[in-house]
Formats: structure tokens, C-alpha cells, sequence
């Protein structure tokens, strides 16, 4: 039973891992820009679709296809900001409802490019498995999680450690005030869509190897990335993280004692029972309307 546990522990984590990337994205746009990007499920499938595409007809090297893919994503999503985003600025329901219309135009475009069947990313060196005694555990599920928490560590570190990190988190808190002491909030917003954007190309890339990559494989991913944002606390980037990895470890451990089908069902009544306790979430604070 301790074997089993422990399996799907890391399972769990590997899961959260990828609730985490589709997390930190939206919560960084959500931060800045004040709007929840729904577009960001979408945007997650297309970095898995250039990282599979760069893979299989340009260069056989796994790292240089998901490099790529954030180079891709982070480009997309400064046509997207500025074409898009930017001119909605001061009308949030409109931003909302253009990322919407973000999502149709991305998946129907996957479509009619690459069609509708599901493809096969073929990384065979990351479908070896690794042992360690009774336990064994799938080299990709051990990637992803260590991406995620490379990530992690390196977005708090630019957060805290740098003066665009300051900058961002100044626009976050107060974007008039940094207005007025010569913050370019225009710039910080395309940076928060940048690094919202690479989460998301990396999260893609990490998660096609191991399942297919088909034109809605991002759904999933939103709606528990939404769900881990909720649990930890709108507005708080450690409990997008923490939200999202607890969703990933209860759906994976929950199977243990409840039939596959109803792990979702544990989950968000899990989530009901902490609004219930904390309605702001683990983590979370007022927001800019509250306060």
C-alpha cells in the first residue's frame, strides 16, 4: 500500500506540476493586467504543437524543441498583447470575452493546419523508467516535476531579485502609483504576457511526450490550473503553486480509494470545503475591487 502511495504521489506531483505552469501563467496576467486570460489552455496546445512540430522536422534534440517552443509563445504573445489585450485595457468584461474568442481561433486553426487527430510526440528517451528499489517512476513524470520546480524557483528569484521583477510586482499592487514614479506599464504588461507565455510553451512541451498532443489537450489543464488558483488564493503566486500541486497529488491519490472516475469529485469537493473555511482561498488576499 506505502508502494502504491508513493507511486501515485509522484504521479500526483507530476500532474501538479503541469496545474502549476497553466497556474503562474494566468495568475501573472491575472496580477498585472487584472483579467484571468481563458485563452491560456489554448496557448498551452500550441506550445505542444511547435515543440512536436520543431521536433520532428527540424531538429531531433528535445531541449532545443521546447526552447523553441518558448521562443515561439513568447512572440505570440506579444502580437497577442499588443493587438488584442492592450486596446481592451480599460474594459476587463471585453478582455474576457476576447480571450474566449482566442480560444476558438487557436483550436480551429490547429485544425485546419495540422487537422483534428491526435498526434504522437515520439521523445523515446524520456519513455525509459527509472528505478529506485520497489518504486518506479517514468523519466518524463521526473522531468516535468523538476521543470516545474526550476521554474518556480527561477520566477520567484525574478520577482524578487530583479528590478523588472520589482517593477512587475509594483504594476501587480498598484498600477497608477508605478505609473506615477516612471514605471512603463505598457512594457511590464507585455512581460508578465511573455513569461505567462513561455509557462505555458514549457508546460505543453513537458506534457505531449507522455500523452498525445491533439487540439484541445489544454482544456484539462486550464480547468485545474483555474481550480489551483482558486484553492490557493486569487492574487497569490505561492498559492497558484501550492493549489495547483495539492490538485495534482489528491486526484492521483484519491484513486486508491475511490473509483478513477469520481477523483474529480474529491477534488472539488475538497475545494468547496476550504472556501467554506477560507473564502479568499490558502493563500489568498483582497483583491484590487475589495480593497
Amino acid at each position: 500500500m506505502l508502494t502504491a502511495f508513493l507511486e501515485q504521489a509522484v504521479n500526483g506531483l507530476m500532474m501538479g506540476s503541469i496545474y502549476v505552469f497553466v497556474a503562474l501563467g494566468m495568475m501573472l496576467i491575472y496580477g498585472v493586467m487584472h483579467v484571468l486570460n481563458f485563452a491560456h489552455g489554448a496557448l498551452f496546445t500550441l506550445g505542444a504543437y511547435v515543440a512536436l512540430l520543431v521536433f520532428t522536422r527540424v531538429v531531433d534534440n528535445y531541449l532545443i524543441a521546447v526552447l523553441a517552443s518558448c521562443a515561439v509563445l513568447v512572440a505570440v504573445g506579444a502580437v497577442l498583447e499588443r493587438a488584442v489585450f492592450a486596446p481592451l485595457r480599460d474594459n476587463l468584461r471585453n478582455q474576457v470575452i476576447a480571450s474566449l474568442g482566442l480560444v476558438l481561433v487557436i483550436q480551429n486553426g490547429i485544425v485546419a493546419i495540422l487537422g483534428p487527430n491526435a498526434l504522437q510526440f515520439p521523445v523515446q528517451a524520456t519513455r525509459a523508467t527509472v528505478s529506485l528499489g520497489p518504486l518506479s517512476f517514468a523519466v518524463q513524470h521526473l522531468l516535468i516535476i523538476a521543470a516545474g520546480a526550476a521554474c518556480v524557483a527561477a520566477l520567484f528569484a525574478f520577482l524578487n531579485l530583479t528590478r523588472q521583477g520589482t517593477a512587475l510586482r509594483a504594476v501587480a499592487q498598484n498600477p497608477r502609483g508605478a505609473e506615477v514614479v516612471g514605471i512603463d506599464v505598457s512594457a511590464v504588461h507585455r512581460l508578465a504576457f511573455g513569461l505567462s507565455m513561455a509557462l505555458a510553451a514549457v508546460g505543453g512541451a513537458m506534457l505531449g511526450p507522455l500523452f498525445l498532443v491533439f487540439p484541445t489537450m489544454g482544456d484539462l489543464p486550464l480547468v485545474k490550473g483555474l481550480a489551483g488558483i482558486v484553492l490557493g488564493g486569487m492574487g497569490s503566486i505561492p498559492g497558484a503553486v501550492v493549489g495547483g500541486l495539492a490538485i495534482g497529488v489528491i486526484e492521483a491519490t484519491s484513486t486508491l480509494v475511490v473509483p478513477t472516475d469520481y477523483r474529480d469529485v474529491v477534488v472539488f469537493a475538497l475545494i468547496v470545503l476550504v472556501l467554506l473555511i477560507r473564502p479568499r482561498g490558502l493563500f489568498g488576499t483582497a483583491t484590487r475591487d475589495e480593497a
